[in-house]
This record gives structure tokens, sequence and C-alpha cells, in this order.
């Protein structure tokens, strides 16, 4: 009889959902995505305050496109094998995130020509994801990752003993 309670309430409690570490590139994408999130927000927060930087955003976006939508992608698979269909509102909440860290920042001048500066610099990069994480890591603020990052393993090369 306890089997046949412990049976069931395996087969109707839904499974546990567990986050899986980052590799580089699902790290590089959180990277890119945050990277956008950041001059998207700052420049909301320009416009706001009579300093419109939304030229410099714009090209940005419209060169990056595609590399911007491939890093969504990566996100969104990540937390589809870490939360399955519940991915979306991981995601969400994630990017929400993002856009919040640099909501409360305060609004100067200098950070509405800084924010034009990495956009237009961001831009220019044309979509190449390294060239994007590099601004990415120069800004210094990486994303908090749900899981963490992978750490390095070499047990995969190891040689095989002969």
């Amino acid at each position: 009889m306890g089997l046949a309670i412990t049976a069931a309430l395996i087969v109707t409690s839904p499974a546990q959902a567990v986050m899986g570490c980052w590799n580089d590139t699902q790290t590089a994408a959180a990277q890119v995505r945050n990277l956008q999130s950041r001059l998207m927000v700052a420049s909301l927060r320009c416009v706001a305050m009579g300093y419109d930087v939304t030229p410099a955003y714009n090209r940005f976006v419209r060169a990056s496109r595609e590399t911007i939508q491939g890093a969504n992608g990566v996100i969104m698979a990540q937390f589809r094998a870490g939360h399955g269909g519940d991915a979306q509102l991981y995601y969400d909440r994630f990017a929400t995130t993002l856009a919040n860290t640099y909501g409360a920042d305060d609004t100067s001048e200098a950070l509405c020509a800084e924010t034009a500066m990495l956009a237009d610099e961001a831009a220019q990069a044309a979509g190449d994801a390294r060239r994007l994480v590099e601004i990415a890591d120069r800004l210094g603020e990486a994303p908090e990752l749900p899981g963490g990052r992978c750490g390095l393993s070499f047990a995969s090369a190891a040689p095989s003993p002969n």
C-alpha cells in the first residue's frame, strides 16, 4: 500500500526543473542580451531627459538584429532545458531583471553621451558576436546567470590509459 502511494505521488508530482550551468556560448549570448538591455534602457531614460540617443541605439539594433535574435534563441533554449513549458516565464523574468538593473541608474548628459558612443561602437560591430561580447566585457557588468557559469573540466580530454 505504501509503495502504491509513493508511486502515485511520483506520477502526479510535477518534475522539479533544474537550471543547468551556462557554457561559453550561452554566457556570450547573455552578455549580448545584457548589452542590448543596457543600451535600450539608457536610451529610453535619455529620451525622457531630452537627450535623444535612439538613432545610435537603432543603428545598433539594425546592424545586430540577427545576432541579437540568435542570442535570445540560445538563452531561450537554456531556459527550455531548465524549465520546460515554463521557459518563457523564466526568460521574461531574466530579461526584465537585466533591464531593471539599468533602470535605477542616474541619468545625466554624460551618461547619455556615453550611451550614444557605445551604441555607435556596437553598431560598427555589425553583428559580430565576439566584438559585442568584448564591448559588454569592457563595461564590466556581467549578468547574473541562473544556474551559474559552467566550470572548466578536462575530464573528457584526458588520454585513455593504454
